[in-house]
């Protein structure tokens, strides 16, 4: 068995090492040891024709302060969706490590269950969770 020579070949092998060059800068900044914010977005569902009532529920509770003044939460974002009945909050963490301790606080499991209790509360359908990356340089 012997290996082809010729132009095909070292063709292949010039797109390989320029593959190679091209990636490694992206394999660098994924295995550096720095910090990268974490976002969590997350939206409960409420009855849509009930925004000032959700508003005044959102803006009466202690949930919004409670969560934070949690370690590591450095933003946490509140909106409701009138057409389609959500209520989202938008976290931002300074990092992995903040993330995963935020999620196992008091606090949070405090904030769900105020959430699932609240008043106009649509226990009918699913809340919706995205944990990732937070993109600031977009």
């Amino acid at each position: 068995f012997s290996r082809a020579r010729g132009p095909r070949s070292s063709m292949l092998a010039r797109i390989a090492s320029q593959q190679s060059r091209l990636l490694r800068p992206l394999a660098v900044r994924h295995m550096s040891g720095e910090a990268r914010p974490m976002t969590r977005f997350v939206q409960y569902p409420f009855d849509k024709t009930k925004m000032a009532e959700v508003r005044a529920w959102v803006n009466d509770s202690d949930m919004p302060a409670s969560v934070r003044a949690e370690t590591g939460v450095k933003d946490v974002e509140f909106s409701f969706c009138p057409g389609e009945g959500w209520l989202a909050a938008r976290y931002i963490f300074n990092d992995l490590d903040d993330m995963v301790a935020f999620l196992g606080t008091d606090a949070l499991e405090k904030a769900k269950k105020a959430v699932s209790t609240a008043p106009h509360y649509d226990s009918s359908r699913e809340v919706h969770e995205f944990k990732g990356f937070y993109l600031k340089e977009v």
